[in-house]
């Protein structure tokens, strides 16, 4: 006998149309209803059923994903809301908590993958982080205090200008 899935209805909110038809493909090959937009407002109406929001931490232009989160918990209290960034620091991810987020993950993380750890009721932040996670976190809350200033970051850790800066472009190879 099979159960029927807790995850039934998804909200997608992206500000990258290249994401948003990926995720749209994925979760409608997966038997979901699917819901995509770049902005809360193109969404319209909440569905009251809905059962899970996947949104983005930047959406453009004066839009922030912690703030969509607060305001779709607002209209579905009880949808499970899941903010992901590329670039998610512990700051924004307490803040996103408090604003209503179950849950925070870091890009890219496979649709798939979310949608069974969402139901399966495995949080996707209990993960432990590795080492070189850790020191990104660290190097990425530096570097944003300063501004993006790297000669400035690169004081504030202790190391030298030139090894930031091979840091910076070893993760970015990785990231992409």
């Amino acid at each position: 006998m099979q159960t029927k899935p807790l995850v039934r209805s998804v909200l997608v909110i992206d500000d990258d149309e290249i994401v948003l038809r990926s995720w749209d493909r994925i979760l409608r090959a997966s038997g979901k209803q699917v819901v995509v937009a770049t902005e809360l407002d193109e969404a319209i109406e909440l569905d009251p059923d809905l059962d899970l929001a996947i949104v983005d931490l930047c959406l453009g232009p004066g839009e922030s994903g912690i703030e969509t989160i607060a305001r779709i918990k607002n209209a579905v209290p009880n949808v499970h809301a899941v903010l992901v960034s590329a670039a998610m620091s512990i700051p924004q991810a307490i803040r996103a908590v408090r604003a209503g987020a179950d849950d925070c993950a870091s890009k890219p993380i496979a649709p798939r993958e979310l949608i069974a750890r969402v139901e399966r009721g495995v949080p996707l932040t209990e993960e432990l982080l590795t080492l070189d996670q850790v020191q990104w976190e660290h190097i990425s809350r530096v570097l944003a205090d300063c501004n993006g200033n790297v000669s400035l970051a690169a004081r504030a850790l202790g190391i030298h200008r030139q090894s930031l800066q091979r840091k910076l472009r070893h993760r970015g190879a990785h990231r992409s």
